[in-house]
């Protein structure tokens, strides 16, 4: 072949003068004299990557499957969760990645609470996800979680039951002095008010503060007092004569 000779003879040998048409066809057999002479048989097409082919999409996984709502029946998830929340506060890794904790905490509380037995633990989950939306300046969803959470205590059942309606009521006052519904923040202080008194007495000393910081709210609406304000006077009127008489 043309091709063989040109490029094996010695190069002090006489060159040889050959007459090539420049075809793309003899242009092909000289760019493939020095490669592997091709197959004969007809090149099949490439077949599709088996890794591409075979690959079948699975369905993502959650990262952390213990915090997937399936896992909510679950009585030890609950506490489990609620100590995220708060050790997710504190860590300051952000409010709301922390709200997501809340969240599952309150609903596995909800889930796993035993019929006609309040749960303190609900109550408190729902304090600690009201906390979180105000934090997040969002104050008209921690009205309903609060109101919720006043519900489940039952103050007959003891001075733990109290303190967490207590505080369910006077941070629901918090929440809606925040709104500017100062009237209903005082009357949130009120029933707290008497929760408290009914479970430590009038002479408690923290019967006194809960007045004061009632009045003290009351001082700084533009509107003319409520009737719950008066009450709050009344009572921290009652409360001091109580402890100069004592």
């Amino acid at each position: 072949m043309p091709g063989l000779v040109s490029v094996k003879t010695p190069p002090e040998a006489q060159p040889l003068r050959i007459s090539v048409p420049n075809t793309p066809t003899q242009r092909s057999e000289a760019n493939n004299a020095n490669n592997k002479t091709p197959s004969p048989l007809p090149k099949k097409p490439p077949s599709p990557s088996p890794s591409r082919s075979s690959k079948k999409k699975t369905p993502e996984t959650p990262t952390n499957p213990i915090l997937s709502d399936a896992s909510l029946d679950n009585p030890d998830l609950g506490p489990f969760l609620l100590k995220l929340a708060r050790d997710t506060i504190a860590s300051g890794d952000g409010p709301a990645k922390a709200l997501d904790f809340a969240v599952r905490a309150s609903k596995s509380f909800e889930r796993c609470a035993v019929e006609g037995e309040p749960s303190l633990d609900l109550a408190m989950s729902l304090h600690v996800l009201a906390a979180i939306y105000c934090s997040l300046a969002r104050f008209e969803e921690a009205v309903p979680v609060l109101e919720r959470a006043i519900q489940v205590p039952d103050v007959a059942r003891g001075a733990d039951h109290a303190l967490a309606a207590f505080s369910g009521y006077m941070q629901l006052g918090d929440t809606f002095s925040m709104l500017g519904q100062v009237d209903r923040s005082i009357s949130c202080y009120d029933q707290g008010l008497q929760i408290q008194i009914q479970a430590l007495g009038e002479t408690d000393p923290r019967v006194g503060e809960t007045c004061r910081y009632g009045i003290d709210l009351s001082l700084f609406d533009a509107k003319p007092r409520c009737r719950d304000s008066e009450l709050l006077e009344i009572r921290l009127g009652v409360f001091l004569n109580n402890k100069i008489i004592h």
